[in-house]
């Protein structure tokens, strides 16, 4: 019997098994393979998740268990599982599809970080243990090119399972045709001015969820953040020892021209912990002291200023 072991690709961790289950249930809270199951449970027909033979190749057991399967990244739809397979089938990852834009998937998934621990557990009758990231028991969502699907570092895409049945598609096939005319149509939503599948948009959602209202009002480009969101009614400062839990911080490399943009999650003395974004939605987190946020980091970066979840007083 095979034990659960771990895949770290780009900032996500996967899963692994040869074990036998009586259902998605037995699966422990926080992976990635039971948060996908549960919310396919949720939108699937009857009978649900029936396949788990054991936990990995769902896309193959899905199809024998009478779920439509597609295997071009481009044949999607919202609510369908993806998942990748290493190339030694030695480890995996399953995540939900939310959204399908013109030239990306937008997918929701869990246990996505860096590495904390290891959680052990008992699935089908057996013991097995995963890791356990920073990400465990959070849901984070990623942006990913259907260029990119196909080679994720050393995974391998495998296929969607659509929550649709074999027997209803074949019934009526038209009514699932995935167009990619209409694909390329379909434009990206915003999030108040910004694209909402966008890195410093996620900062601007999670300065809303502690900032009073109206939230952040701001706009123009991210290397305007600090002085437009002064200029909106915002306390700003380039003082990091100043900054506060959920301020958004601004940081510039100007030879490369790139922005990075966080927000402060813990403050524990002099130590904050900042929340970031890859490009493609990717979490990660930075540790650094309030004074060396001030300093150029070792990639060029330097902080513009923070951007404070408090109102100018009048």
């Amino acid at each position: 019997m095979q034990k659960v072991i771990a895949f770290i690709g780009v900032f996500f961790v996967c899963f692994y098994a040869t074990v036998y289950a009586d259902g998605w249930q037995d699966l422990p809270d926080g992976i990635c393979a039971k948060y996908a199951a549960q919310e396919f449970e949720k939108i699937a027909p009857q009978p649900g998740v029936n396949w788990l033979k054991y936990n990995y190749d769902w896309v193959l057991q899905a199809r024998q268990a009478g779920w439509v399967v597609k295997t071009s990244v481009h044949d999607v739809i919202p609510g369908a599982i993806v998942e990748w397979q290493g190339l030694k089938r030695d480890g995996g990852h399953v995540a939900i599809v939310r959204q399908v834009l013109a030239n990306r998937i937008i997918v929701e998934e869990m246990n996505v970080g860096t590495i904390t621990g290891t959680a052990v557990y008992n699935f089908g009758g057996e013991s097995h243990q995963s890791p356990v990231t920073d990400g465990w028991n959070k849901i984070s969502i990623r942006s990913i090119l259907y260029s990119d699907l196909l080679k994720m570092d050393d995974k391998k895409f495998m296929g969607y399972i659509w929550p649709v049945r074999q027997s209803e598609y074949t019934q009526n096939p038209d009514k699932y045709i995935v167009s990619s005319v209409d694909q390329m149509k379909t434009k990206e939503p915003r999030y108040k001015s910004f694209k909402e599948y966008w890195a410093p948009t996620y900062m601007i959602k999670e300065f809303d969820k502690t900032a009073p209202a109206p939230g952040a009002n701001w706009t123009g480009n991210v290397t305007e953040w600090i002085q437009n969101a002064q200029t909106a009614g915002w306390v700003t400062t380039l003082n990091s020892n100043e900054a506060q839990i959920g301020a958004v911080t601004v940081q510039y490399n100007p030879v490369n021209k790139l922005v990075k943009v966080g927000v402060i999650c813990t403050i524990n003395k002099d130590m904050l912990t900042i929340d970031l974004r890859k490009s493609d939605l990717s979490p990660f987190r930075e540790t650094i002291t309030a004074s060396d946020l001030q300093k150029q980091d070792k990639e060029g970066y330097k902080l513009l200023g923070c951007i404070l979840p408090i109102r100018v007083s009048k």
